[in-house]
């Protein structure tokens, strides 16, 4: 295979998909076709591995939210409704 090729297939998932599809059509099938499991294979081994952090951190989330969340609201003195008195006729009245 030509050094720039190679160069090439090293950039990333969607050059190396090139550079075999390139090899492929070039008189080349069988290093396209390795080319192109490697890559596929590379991607998706970094995908998983990318998933399963993802997971990590998502439960390690839950986890902390379960901690340091209370499970009911506090309630302190001031938050509490105040009674109020019961209107008079005047105080109606007088508001009308």
């Amino acid at each position: 295979m030509p050094a720039a090729f190679a160069r090439t297939a090293h950039a990333s998932v969607g050059a190396a998909l090139t550079v075999a599809g390139k090899l492929a059509h070039g008189g080349h099938p069988e290093l396209g076709s390795a080319i192109h499991s490697a890559a596929g294979s590379a991607f998706f081994d970094g995908f998983t591995a990318a998933n399963y952090v993802a997971a990590i951190v998502a439960a390690a989330g839950a986890v902390m939210a379960l901690w340091l969340l209370p499970a009911q609201p506090t309630t302190a003195s001031d938050d509490l409704p105040k009674p109020q008195a019961p209107a008079s006729a005047a105080t109606v009245a007088a508001s009308s």
